[in-house]
């Protein structure tokens, strides 16, 4: 039945006999002049009618009609009435409609039924049959994109098997002929092109995780062995000659592999032309590749510095030979930067975004490529590694660069569980399953790889949040992990002395943890399941401060804790972190340096909303800077302040006193910049005339604080009384009504001098503290001081 133009389609008339089905009519302006006959208006008013019959809710799906199926094979072969040359007044694609109620069919009269008999004369056939055959012809082809798609009823089903069918026999839809048989595989083939296409990953990777990587033919899952290829350890020459395995013959593999490196792609340039660093782009051309003994020496310097910060690897499964070329990359540019020598930081300079698209690429292709589960999480530890390559120098270019990097890999392994070990199986039992002590060792050292990279990507989200100052991409509500085992029993490089130290009681599995894990009162926590416990919290506190940033005006704003004590999601924040006081004590004075920290630094956060200080420290420029030391200036006279006070001096004493042997995390160099901001601008913020006379008791902020007795006070609204220890006393005098201080022995007064002091004093720490320069927060507390420092432009930025 062919269309007809949109010329010659008769004007509708919304008042005509059908008006009752809608109460909206829809008209079309005339498109011709002559009056219309009655036959047109009748085409017309059936046509509106058509549009507003919809199909009942109840209507079952029926079988095609036999005498649709002989209409459509006769069609073509029909003479045609002109009144057939109309197009279809709705969708030609709805295939057989039964019209609800069936009076609206009954009150359209014979006209109709008449009017399709005559052209096309089958017996049997009902008004209702004809109308719906004439409303939507069969035989028209649509045309799309693939072809054209005939929607008739014959085109889908084979009518050969009814074509013999007499005409009194009923429809074969209750016969024995089979269902299938009916449509041509031919044809399915052809519908399948109309769908759109499914993602090949839809399945994620934690519910199978731990049972894949015990099973996985591999010793290290950061290990690449080629198939059929025997993993065999270092012998003793190799040791002598490279520790780790980096000889020439991996340095040339290493320097093929960043040739290789894909191009900049066009989101990479975005990000580089945006932060002023274009110059950077992925070209390795004329950078003179190290010799392999300098590779080897960086290596070193990453397993002896940096590995502690990020245990991922198994050292006594590791060789550098076996390594991935991109992880070994990475491994090998963090080592060249903490060297910090002139050519090894222009050789990271240049390299690193090259390395940074080769990462990318790699990330990517885990959307279209099934690689085994512990493939997948040694792509998922490159790019962690590439993350905290970016960040441990502070250098902002090189931070918007890696954002998208950020980004991705942050969402990618948050859509394949990781974060949500409840979906894993029991690992306990897995392991209660082997026998074999050196096989079990293995099989414990893979797994536990896994939990350190999972705990490692949380770490990188609270990192990357508080430095962009917005909420991290992980939706804390969501979280279980398995906390990381002992770092000692991580390391030991024997399945013999692996179980000594599990027979004299070392764990090798923690409880599963959530963001609002309670500890058991009076049970101390173990140091890992400590740290990993902050660092949820901290991810907590996080999302809660961005998201209910807006809820309240700056005099709630600069107390967090009074807004998070209004929000049921946040309000058991406080009392979680301030109990871990009591549960782990030891960990906060002796055990862990790094964790004690973080403990103190989001006891900080709750009193003191980083964000303003920050931007009193020029993060928004001159305007903001000023309103936010006005909102300061009212915060310093609070009990929140002052407990504040007493966490960023207890931060600045840990890492002060920290030993030889200490490894300093890029996180607690976060919190003592924000440290270094509470106090000098705590002390900028007082009024002159506060002193410390000989007699006056004039509290040292440095000296221990027995934090079980203090409480929650300073972060509540209720006053708590003093505690009956002495030293105990004086801290809760002075968070309760303030008082003389001094540091390290020296009395400070309100105001600028003071204040300036404190500043240097960080920004001094800061930089002799890790193997990796503090760039930008050093930067910003020598100007705050206004040292006259003088600071080099970034296209000397090398180191």
């Amino acid at each position: 039945m062919t269309r007809r133009r949109e010329s010659q389609i008769p004007q509708m008339n919304g008042e005509g006999q059908f008006s009752h089905l809608s109460p909206t009519s829809h008209q079309r302006p005339s498109l011709r002049n002559h009056p219309t006959s009655p036959g047109e208006d009748r085409i017309e008013a059936l046509i509106n009618a058509a549009q507003h019959l919809e199909p009942s809710a109840d209507t079952p799906w029926r079988s095609p009609s036999p005498m649709i199926i002989a209409r459509a094979e006769t069609g073509h072969m029909m003479g045609r009435h002109h009144h057939d040359s109309m197009g279809p007044p709705i969708d030609p694609a709805i295939d057989v409609l039964s019209f609800s109620p069936a009076g609206h069919v009954s009150s359209l009269d014979q006209w109709a039924f008449e009017l399709v008999q005559s052209n096309n004369p089958i017996p049997n056939r009902t008004p209702a049959d004809a109308l719906q055959t004439w409303l939507f012809p069969l035989e028209n082809d649509i045309q799309t994109p693939h072809g054209s798609h005939h929607m008739t009823v014959d085109g889908f089903f084979d009518h050969d098997a009814f074509r013999t069918l007499p005409d009194n026999q009923a429809s074969p839809s209750g016969s024995s002929v089979s269902i299938a048989s009916r449509v041509p595989r031919e044809r399915f083939q052809r519908v399948q092109s109309c769908w759109p296409s499914r993602n090949r990953k839809s399945s994620r990777l934690m519910p199978d995780l731990w049972q894949n990587l015990i099973t996985c033919d591999c010793t290290n899952i950061l290990s690449e062995i080629s198939a059929g290829t025997v993993e065999t350890p270092m012998s003793e020459r190799e040791r002598r000659n490279s520790r780790w395995g980096l000889d020439e013959e991996c340095r040339g593999l290493l320097q093929g592999a960043l040739n290789n490196a894909p191009a900049r792609s066009e989101s990479y340039g975005d990000t580089a032309s945006s932060s002023g660093d274009a110059a950077n782009s992925p070209s390795v051309e004329g950078v003179q590749f190290p010799p392999a003994e300098i590779l080897d020496i960086a290596l070193e310097m990453y397993l002896y510095y940096f590995h502690p910060t990020l245990p991922i690897i198994h050292i006594p499964t590791f060789s550098a030979k076996n390594a991935p070329r991109p992880l070994l990359l990475c491994m090998c540019l963090i080592g060249l930067s903490i060297l910090g020598t002139a050519g090894a930081a222009k050789f990271v300079t240049r390299t690193f975004p090259a390395v940074l698209q080769l990462v990318l690429a790699e990330l990517h292709s885990l959307s279209s490529t099934n690689h085994p589960p512990h493939r997948q999480m040694r792509i998922i530890a490159t790019s962690l590694l590439a993350l905290n390559l970016a960040s441990i120098t502070g250098r902002k270019s090189r931070i918007a660069q890696a954002e998208k990097l950020y980004s991705d890999l942050i969402t990618h392994a948050q859509q394949q569980g990781l974060f949500s070990a409840n979906e894993g199986a029991s690992l306990d039992s897995l392991l209660d399953e082997i026998v074999d002590i050196e096989l079990k060792w293995r099989c414990w050292s893979k797994v536990e790889c896994a939990k350190r990279i999972i705990f490692g990507l949380i770490e990188a989200d609270c990192w990357w949040a508080g430095y962009l100052s917005t909420s991290p991409l992980i939706r804390p509500e969501s979280v279980q992990i398995l906390p990381p085992s002992d770092y000692s029993l991580y390391h030991v490089n024997s399945a013999s002395k692996w179980f000594h130290l599990v027979q004299r009681g070392t764990r090798i599995q923690s409880n599963r943890i959530t963001p609002s894990f309670h500890p058991t009162p009076g049970l101390k926590l173990d140091s890992s399941s400590f740290r990993s416990l902050l660092t949820l919290l901290l991810l907590r506190i996080y999302e809660s401060n961005d998201r209910l940033a807006n809820a309240a005006g700056p005099p709630k704003q600069m107390e967090p804790w009074r807004i998070y004590a209004e929000d049921p999601r946040s309000r058991d924040i406080l009392p979680l972190l301030v109990n871990l006081s009591s549960s782990s004590i030891d960990a906060l004075r002796t055990a862990d340096l790094n964790s004690a920290v973080l403990w103190h630094a989001s006891c900080m956060a709750l009193g003191a909303n980083m964000r303003y200080f920050e931007l009193a420290a020029g993060r928004g420029g001159p305007e903001p800077a000023v309103s936010a030391l006005e909102d300061i200036s009212a915060w310093s006279q609070t009990p929140s302040a002052r407990r504040s006070v007493l966490h960023a001096a207890h931060i600045y004493k840990l890492l002060f006193d920290r030993k030889v042997s200490d490894i300093v995390n890029p996180h607690s160099v976060v919190a003592l910049f924000h440290a270094a901001l509470v106090l000098g601008l705590y002390i900028f913020t007082l009024p002159p005339t506060i002193t410390c006379g000989i007699n006056d008791n004039c509290i040292e902020l440095l000296d221990l604080v027995d934090w079980i007795s203090v409480g929650q006070l300073g972060l509540i609204s209720t006053a708590q009384s003093p505690s009956g220890f002495g030293e105990a006393s004086m801290v809760v005098k002075f968070i309760c009504n303030g008082g003389p201080f001094s540091i390290t022995g020296i009395a400070l007064d309100g105001g600028y001098l003071a204040a300036r002091r404190t500043l240097l004093h960080c920004a001094d720490l800061m930089e002799g503290m890790g193997r990796w320069k503090s760039r930008t927060f050093s930067q910003i507390l020598h100007i705050m001081s206004d040292d006259l420092t003088d600071y080099e432009g970034p296209e000397n930025d090398d180191a």
